[in-house]
């Protein structure tokens, strides 16, 4: 008896809402009516995004506490497969469909006009990632938050009746403003929109984008107690004298940028090329157990040893594993740093193309440490140059992100807010983006997504322009 009733109330509040939201394009301008959704956009996407990082953050604790801290660790290696295979089973059994690779999704989206995303959207994909990621999914939370945001701003517009053309805007506003939200990064946020997405944005727009991803990455910042993920305590100030190391270490990246998109394209035809999803799962858990057995630092979104890394802790990720027992010197530090180098593209992949739903971002900002790691104590140890090993961990997350995901700029600010003072290091960040990001088109020229018509940079070029999309007509929702 009680469902009449509340399907009653839901009508009348949809009415209602539905109602002011004529009201506000009535009375209100435009741009001012574009403004106020845009804040209840990424205030909601903000919260999204901190209740995502909680659960995972929670999941991760409870299963950490059954883990060995020294030597080989068989438990580290059979929990990430469970998460793998709970993740399947809820988009095979509940969901029925797959919600992996969801910045893509959003893309395909756009592209085809598809402006009105489900409701159901705005919440499957966390759940999923939650599984995923909280028993130890090697990768990030940036494709289901991003697909979450896009839904509540696609959502947020259905509900107050704009125009298609509004909605679309909207979208792009909680997909950054997610993405801001995870990383408490709102310039980073912005750019994802502009520079991933490519959306064509005008003034008003782009104005609106960036009140959203600031309402998104300070709801998050405040609902996590005003902390970072990556907590960066400077021991040192950057020597200009060292810049031409910077060049080479973007450089670097970028030949590494290369390298990691290469096995990702060959271990996507190796998943695609599984019919079974539960062969895919277990094939994929397999994969990412195994690198996880031989180094525990890649088990979950790694941060934690990022932080590590940046604040010249850097001999604590060879502590437990495999190799923990092995007589410590340089030379086998640089060896396993390589190791983890090579081997972080299979354990994310594992977790993004078999089943798991995460991001590929904080895998690229997690290598990206570990390339300037590498890089730093190679030319130390061979040259007994002195370089400052943490500060150059810090410039590799902004050279393999611009290099592995085609966006320079985006990579640029995102680590620079994501560490909370890192503009003070503004110069070697752009320097070694650039350079990877160059070095990256003169080997690949092509973008990194296919079917793209033009280089991801370029959109922002477009920015000024009004879109010139013509809306269709609202999509039934589901």
């Amino acid at each position: 008896m009680k469902k009449p009733y509340l399907a009653a109330i839901r009508s009348a509040t949809s009415r209602a809402v539905r109602r002011i939201g004529t009201w506000l394009q009535g009375r209100m301008p435009v741009g001012i009516t574009l403004m106020m959704l845009a804040v209840a956009t990424g205030t909601l996407a903000g919260v999204a995004a901190w209740a995502l990082k909680y659960t995972i953050g929670h999941l991760a604790r409870c299963t950490m506490h059954f883990a060995q801290t020294d030597g080989p660790n068989w438990f580290m290696a059979v929990v990430p497969l469970i998460g793998i295979m709970l993740a399947v089973c809820y988009q095979h059994f509940i969901v029925h469909e797959s919600l992996e690779h969801g910045t893509n999704r959003v893309r395909r989206d756009l592209a085809s006009r598809q402006y009105y995303m489900r409701r159901s959207l705005c919440y499957q994909p966390l759940l999923a990632s939650m599984l995923t990621l909280g028993f130890g999914g090697s990768a990030g939370a940036e494709g289901p938050i991003a697909t979450a945001g896009a839904a509540i701003g696609s959502n947020v517009g259905r509900i107050f009746n704009v125009s298609p053309d509004m909605v679309r805007i909207l979208i792009g506003c909680g997909a950054g403003a997610g993405i801001a939200g995870i990383f408490k990064s709102p310039v980073g946020g912005a750019l994802f929109t502009l520079e991933v997405l490519r959306m064509k944005y005008d003034t008003m727009s782009v104005l609106a984008l960036i009140i959203a991803s600031i309402c998104g990455s300070l709801t998050c910042y405040m609902l996590t107690d005003f902390s970072f993920d990556v907590l960066f305590l400077p021991a040192s100030f950057f020597d200009p004298r060292s810049l031409g190391w910077v060049v080479l270490l973007g450089i670097f990246c970028g030949a590494y940028s290369v390298y990691y998109s290469k096995i990702t394209d060959m271990l996507h035809r190796f998943f695609s090329g599984i019919r079974s999803v539960w062969l895919r799962g277990i094939a994929g858990g397999a994969i990412l157990g195994l690198c996880i057995f031989m180094f525990p630092a890649m088990y979950g979104e790694g941060y934690g040893v990022v932080t590590q890394l940046v604040n010249d802790e850097t001999f604590r990720f060879v502590q437990a594993g495999l190799f923990a027992g092995l007589e410590p010197s340089a030379l086998l530090f640089i060896i396993l740093a390589a190791g983890v180098l090579l081997l972080k593209v299979f354990a994310t992949i594992a977790t993004n193309s078999s089943g798991g739903v995460a991001g590929d971002f904080a895998p690229t900002i997690f290598a990206g440490a570990f390339a300037g790691l590498f890089f730093a104590w190679s030319i130390n140890y061979t040259l007994h140059i002195g370089l400052s090993v943490p500060l150059f961990c810090l410039f590799g997350m902004a050279g393999v992100f611009a290099g592995i995901i085609h966006a320079p700029l985006m990579a640029i600010f995102l680590v620079a807010e994501m560490v909370g003072n890192g503009y003070g290091f503004f110069l070697p960040l752009t320097v070694t983006a650039a350079f990877s990001y160059l070095t990256v088109k003169l080997i690949t020229p092509a973008s990194r997504y296919r079917g793209a018509d033009h280089d991801d940079l370029a959109a922002l070029l477009h920015t000024s322009k009004s879109a010139a999309d013509t809306p269709s007509p609202p999509r039934k929702p589901d």
